[in-house]
């Protein structure tokens, strides 16, 4: 029976979800990307106070929200393979649901739960409309206590920020070079992977079961990754887990590899990005 006004949602089965990767262009343009032209506005913005650059330079209403940790914000400009962008850094994540508001034109922040802390978006406020800019906020990745990674608070903070931002950028140069960028667990497995080099000098499996809420030999998840699970139909969902968790182990040999002979980023960026889970998941034998 039809109801006006009501749709139901369309989900993908595991199979389908699990078929996605990035289409490697034959030939790539130089890297790395000559930056997009927004990128000017911020460009004196490093090392000057981040409330009077983004009200005074960029025309931003900052007065308009409470700010818990004013001198801990910084803005810089960090380099990826798809250019140089914005990073708005905040230690509070109340600042970072503020700067979030600030920063797409909204005049209150939005309840974003503490597991939240980075966006790389592409701002909404009048001013800087269709900026894309990275907001980070300074917590534990994945909310994942450092007594679980074995580290001090202080070193699992630092390798957070450093994972955070790869990851980040990740997401960025697949939109640039790739031109795509989405929620799926291929695209977070790229980006984590990078940012744990980054982080740690290596991917490491069960350090990424960890991050995405996975137990290694099972079909549940406790964290994150069903966030990205959330167009595949509920039933389906422990397939992409188990799925996931089984290709974690192929990726980190994939990475063990090249890391072995010194490959560059692209190089592993285009080898994560252009194989499916489902064609990882055949080289194992289903």
């Amino acid at each position: 029976m039809e109801m006006a006004g009501f749709f139901e949602p369309e989900y993908q089965s595991a199979g389908d979800y699990l078929k996605r990767r990035f289409e490697i262009p034959e030939s790539l343009p130089k890297l790395p990307l000559a930056d997009e032209l927004f990128v000017a506005s911020w460009q004196e913005a490093e090392g000057k106070d981040v409330l009077e650059f983004l009200s005074g330079e960029l025309g931003l209403p900052v007065s308009g929200f409470q700010w818990e940790n004013v001198e801990a914000l910084k803005i810089s400009l960090v380099e990826s393979l798809g250019g140089r962008l914005p990073a708005v850094a905040t230690e509070s994540h109340s600042d970072f649901r503020a700067m979030d508001a600030l920063l797409n034109g909204r005049k209150k922040p939005q309840a974003y739960p503490p597991t939240v802390n980075a966006f790389t978006m592409q701002t909404r406020a009048k001013p800087i409309h269709r900026h894309r800019v990275l907001l980070l906020n300074y917590a534990p990745y994945s909310n994942i206590p450092a007594e679980a990674m074995e580290l001090s608070k202080e070193d699992w903070l630092t390798r957070s920020h450093e994972l955070r931002l790869r990851h980040e950028c990740a997401h960025y140069e697949t939109l640039r070079i790739f031109g795509d960028m989405q929620n799926h667990a291929l695209d977070e497995i790229m980006a984590d992977a990078l940012g744990q080099i980054a982080a740690f000098g290596n991917f490491d499996a069960d350090r990424q079961r960890v991050f995405f809420g996975l137990a290694k030999g099972k079909d549940i998840c406790t964290g994150r990754l069903s966030f990205y699970c959330r167009e595949v139909a509920e039933e389906e969902r422990p397939k992409v887990y188990r799925a996931v968790d089984r290709v974690l182990d192929t990726v980190a040999e994939e990475l063990d590899g090249l890391l072995a002979r010194k490959a560059g980023d692209m190089e592993m960026l285009e080898a994560l990005a252009g194989k499916s889970i489902a064609e990882r998941l055949e080289g194992l034998g289903k």
